[in-house]
């Protein structure tokens, strides 16, 4: 009896340093994806913006204030802009979500106009399809507990993580540094 103790007791420990080096962010960049995803949040990155704005295919484009007029005069509703309520529905769903899809979640980092992840995950999913999918589950949550509306743009971005110093970077000072609400594995919630 004590030897099958002892063989279960021995398992456990495996597994357990099995998933320590398996989730090692270093092991992790090199034997899966880790993304930097953002969604953003409708209307958010319009013409008039002094900064530019983001034309699907061309990229970040010069301000153009009469352009903005026009997709103004168009728009079927009001921008969305994501409040300390949403910012945090928005981090809830998105840890629930990845533990659904069985993907890691490191970072969720929030401000009124858009959510980034920073995510990887061991499947053959491609970055586009996680995406859609976190998105399709931002949606669902925000129509449910808040209201139904358009709440995002129709793409975001998704960024291949370079290596331990670009995951470093994002995780020390890029995604900290955005002024809404966020989450680490680090820090759990904190604004």
């Amino acid at each position: 009896m004590q030897r099958i103790a002892d063989v279960m007791t021995l398992r456990l420990i495996e597994s357990q340093l099995f998933a320590l080096v398996l989730w090692n962010p270093r092991d992790t960049m090199a034997h899966m994806p880790v993304y930097l995803l953002a969604v953003h949040a409708y209307r958010s990155w319009m013409p008039d913006r002094p900064e530019g704005y983001v034309k699907r295919g061309d990229g970040i484009l010069p301000a153009d204030p009469e352009l903005a007029e026009v997709y103004n005069a168009i728009a079927n509703e009001p921008a969305a802009r994501f409040g300390d309520e949403q910012q945090q529905l928005l981090i809830d769903e998105s840890l629930a979500t990845s533990a659904k899809q069985s993907l890691r979640c490191h970072f969720a980092a929030t401000d009124p106009t858009h959510v980034h992840l920073l995510l990887s995950w061991k499947t053959a999913k491609t970055s586009a399809a996680v995406r859609k999918s976190i998105k399709t589950s931002l949606t669902r949550r925000l129509n449910l507990e808040c209201e139904k509306r358009t709440w995002f743009s129709r793409s975001g971005s998704r960024k291949r993580v370079a290596g331990e110093d670009h995951f470093n970077n994002l995780v020390q000072s890029y995604l900290p540094s955005h002024r809404g609400w966020k989450w680490s594995e680090a820090r759990g919630y904190f604004k």
